[in-house]
């Protein structure tokens, strides 16, 4: 909770909120798309990691650069490493019970999907930003090549050149994992 006093700080405090609420209204609901597929998450779950993805963007407030007209990368890759964290976090402290005679129901393990979502992560991280941005968006998010180049502000001919280089490169990534293994 933050306590406003008078002066400086808190005009900079005032617009410090102004800015979230306005990085909000333009971001959550794409965030929360974004986290429910990637992260294979339900709706209350997506919604916890977009707050927190908030949390830090106001926490970091004066940290962020608003000239730059979007924050969108930012906002997707703190998204990625709070979905990141959470499997780490499953991985590490099984859930605990109080009653040792009480069974959990069978569930279908998803251990491998989370490995395999987790590599995805860790391979699209070896692409350049401008083109992991572009199959976000074209292929993670279904939108359409003129939807992805007006959210990125490039042209349209930038957008299918990214996406035709970072499928290469991703082709190239995966023959050399297949000729190791």
């Amino acid at each position: 909770m933050r306590i406003h006093s008078q002066g400086a700080e808190s005009k900079q405090e005032a617009a410090d909120d102004e800015f979230i609420g306005t990085l909000y209204g333009d971001h959550y609901e794409f965030l929360v798309r974004y986290v429910k597929k990637i992260g294979r998450v339900d709706l209350a779950t997506a919604e916890d990691v977009v707050q927190e993805v908030f949390l830090r963007a106001w926490r970091n407030a004066d940290r962020l650069d608003r000239t730059t007209g979007t924050l969108k990368p930012w906002l997707l890759k703190v998204a990625r490493n709070i979905l990141i964290d959470m499997a780490r976090a499953r991985k590490a402290r099984p859930q605990e019970t109080d009653d040792p005679s009480h069974e959990v129901p069978a569930v279908p393990d998803c251990t491998e999907q989370v490995h395999d979502a987790l590599d995805l992560v860790s391979t699209l991280s070896e692409l350049s930003a401008p083109h992991r941005e572009v199959l976000m968006l074209l292929h993670y998010l279904d939108h359409s090549i003129p939807e992805t180049a007006r959210c990125i502000g490039v042209p349209l001919g930038t957008v299918k050149s990214r996406n035709f280089y970072a499928l290469r490169e991703l082709r190239r990534m995966a023959e050399r994992v297949e000729m190791v293994g």
